[in-house]
Order: structure tokens, then C-alpha cells, then sequence
């Protein structure tokens, strides 16, 4: 047997000194990308998240006629909150939505009575939920001459993204960043004590024709029974 000269001996000291190198480093890289406490985490999918929610809340698109749904006498419709502008005059206002085009209240209600919603942004599932729920069943709206608005404290670059990322709805989502409106709507409070956030609510609102608050909802979580807001938007439609 030959044995390795001194040139050979070191080729290969060096040789397995860069193998043993390279497989730390390997090693440490795949350490540190796991357990680098500052790792971006993925993006989360609002839009699937937001199905799960509504899957959660029991919710399910309206399949079943309009008309029939309307002259159900067994469905019990969810009783409106008690609310300070229930029976007033609605609130007036005037907000620009994605494409910043101006849409006010008074504009909507030429057309018939309006279904408004106040929800937190588009950040969350429970945040945006309602309004994929409000979208799946639009066309029953639509064919009761109801105007459907979405009011959103984002700024219009945000809510303008998050279409982008996810596609828009098929009714106006208004910017409100100041929480102006939502606070007319008493859908927002604010902070009481300098450096505390103020205090958001989920709200729905049917006015009719006439421009009155005829039903109210307020919560921590999204309304989601659109069968309710039908028959009350029918009931505004044939009461004087």
C-alpha cells in the first residue's frame, strides 16, 4: 500500500476542513432560520379567513326565492337594538370610496331605501366577514331597490390594496378614516384618556326612503342573518 505524501496529507486536512465548514454552516442557517424570533410570518389570506368566519357564524347564502323568502310568515326576523336615531332622520354624509368619487347618503336614497355598514377594516376575519356575506346575497337586495354601503375606518390606499389582493365587492366601501361618520352613527367612541385608542363597533343600519333610521344593530361581531335585513327592508318599502 502507498501511503499519501506530505502534499497529499494536506489536500486533505484542507479538503475535509471546508466539508465540515460548509456543513455548519449549513446547519446553523437552518437553526437560525427556525428560531430567528424576527421572522416575517406568511400572509395571512383575509379573504379564506374571513369564509371561516362566516362558516363559524352558521352563515349560509340565501338560496331559496326572494318572494318566498319575503311571504315566509314562520321566519321570526331579528328585532331591531334599541338605538337614539331609531325613527330620526338619518345622519347626512358624503365619503369617497375606492375610486375617489364622492357617494353621500342623500344620493343613495333617491334610489330607493339603504342597508349601512360600518365595520372595523379589512384586517381581520370578523372585521370583513359581513361584507362577503352582504356580497354573496347583493342580488336580493338589488331587487328590492336597496342601496347597499360599506363605511371603513382604512384609509381608501388600504381598502384600494386589499382589493387588489382579494377583488372588490360589488356595492361602494367608504372611507372614514377620521371616524367622523361613525361616530354620528354612535358606532365609535372616542378615547377617553390621551395615548388609548377609541372604541369601534360593528353596525348595521336600514333607513328608508324617506331618509329613517328604521332598524339598528350594534355589536363586537358582524351581523350576518341578511334575511332579516330583507324583510325590514321590505317593511320599510310598504309602510307609510
Amino acid at each position: 500500500m502507498t501511503l499519501p505524501n506530505n502534499a497529499s496529507k494536506r489536500w486533505i486536512l484542507l479538503a475535509a476542513g471546508l466539508a465540515l465548514m460548509t456543513g455548519g454552516m449549513l446547519v446553523g442557517t437552518r437553526f437560525l432560520n427556525q428560531q430567528r424570533p424576527d421572522a416575517d410570518p406568511p400572509p395571512k389570506d383575509l379573504a379564506h379567513e374571513a369564509t371561516i368566519d362566516l362558516e363559524r357564524r352558521n352563515y349560509r347564502p340565501l338560496s331559496v326565492p326572494l318572494d318566498a323568502l319575503l311571504a315566509d310568515t314562520t321566519y321570526k326576523s331579528i328585532p331591531t337594538q334599541a338605538h337614539p336615531l331609531l325613527g330620526m332622520a338619518a345622519p347626512e354624509f358624503s365619503l369617497l370610496k375606492t375610486d375617489n368619487t364622492p357617494v353621500s347618503l342623500a344620493e343613495s336614497l333617491k334610489k330607493g331605501p339603504v342597508v349601512l355598514v360600518f365595520y372595523y377594516g379589512y384586517h381581520c376575519d370578523h372585521c370583513v366577514s359581513q361584507l362577503f356575506a352582504l356580497n354573496k346575497d347583493i342580488e336580493n337586495f338589488r331587487s328590492l331597490g336597496a342601496t347597499v354601503l360599506a363605511i371603513s375606518a382604512d384609509a381608501i390606499e388600504e381598502t384600494r390594496e386589499r382589493f387588489r389582493m382579494y377583488g372588490a365587492f360589488d356595492f361602494p366601501v367608504l372611507s372614514d378614516p377620521s371616524n367622523s361618520v361613525a361616530a354620528k352613527y354612535g358606532t365609535y367612541a372616542p378615547a377617553v384618556k390621551a395615548g388609548e385608542d377609541g372604541n369601534l363597533m360593528h353596525g348595521t343600519f336600514v333607513i328608508n326612503k324617506n331618509g329613517h333610521v328604521v332598524w339598528a344593530n350594534r355589536g363586537d361581531g358582524p351581523f350576518t342573518e341578511n334575511r332579516t335585513l330583507l324583510v325590514e327592508i321590505k317593511k320599510a318599502t310598504t309602510t307609510r
